[in-house]
């Protein structure tokens, strides 16, 4: 039994054997995988293009720089990668019996020379004692603030009620020192006293009554009320409440 086992192992050996070198010999496929990596850093290198020239095939390295083709001993297989350069290599028998890593060299742009010149804008000399008040884009509209005003003091000023009040005294007692008088005959309380007007509704009617400077300075307060009174009810036959 012994001499005939030893037989047996024999002929199975010469059966690989042969069909290894037959399988050879018709140029029978494998599988070749392996990894790519920077040749300076030894970092995978991924979407490797990995192309068997002499089959047509191809494939891509994935995110570990791994890669599996089909090939056979004597093929041609190309790497290619943006920032490296091509590699071509030849399979033999020895990148299929170990792990063989695929090395790709980066290539080192070359850069032109550069030159570096300062920009200058036309603007004219500030003084750092006067800022000029920025304008508006074109066609864009929006507000110039004077310089030497807070922006919370000037908006406020400009839209909320007491600044409309304001500016509308102001406009009345331009150019005169009389504002203090002015404002006891003709104020914000006193008309609403008179109409029961409030917020925009009394400032609309206040701007609605146009009574000049020199009427608010010259006449007495009991004049004025009258004339506050006359001009609410031209103001209701052209504003009626509730429209």
């Amino acid at each position: 039994m012994k001499p005939a086992g030893i037989h047996m192992a024999y002929l199975f050996v010469l059966a690989v054997l042969f069909a290894h070198s037959n399988c050879r010999a018709q140029d029978c496929n494998y599988v070749f995988g392996s990894r790519i990596v920077n040749d300076s850093t030894l970092s995978s290198v991924r979407d490797c293009h990995v192309s068997n020239k002499t089959q047509r095939t191809g494939t891509v390295s994935n995110v570990y720089g791994d890669f599996r083709i089909t090939a056979s001993v004597n093929d041609s297989i190309s790497f290619s990668a943006i920032g490296y350069e091509e590699l071509t290599i030849a399979l033999t028998d020895s990148i299929f019996t170990r792990r063989h890593v695929i090395r790709l060299k980066p290539i080192a742009y070359e850069l032109g020379e550069v030159t570096i010149t300062p920009y200058h804008l036309d603007l004219p000399p500030i003084s750092k004692f006067s800022i000029p008040a920025p304008a508006p884009l074109p066609g864009q509209g929006g507000v110039n603030i004077p310089t030497g005003i807070s922006p919370v003091t000037f908006l406020y000023d400009r839209f909320s009620k007491e600044g409309k009040q304001k500016r509308y005294y102001g406009k009345l007692t331009e150019g005169t020192a009389d504002f203090m008088l002015i404002g006891e005959k003709f104020n914000g309380e006193l008309v609403s006293q008179i109409t029961g007007l409030k917020e925009e509704e009394l400032i609309k009617f206040m701007s609605f009554c146009g009574f000049s400077s020199d009427f608010l300075k010259n006449y007495s307060p009991e004049t004025i009320k009258r004339a506050i009174r006359e001009k609410y009810k031209a103001y209701r036959k052209n504003f009626p409440e509730g429209r």
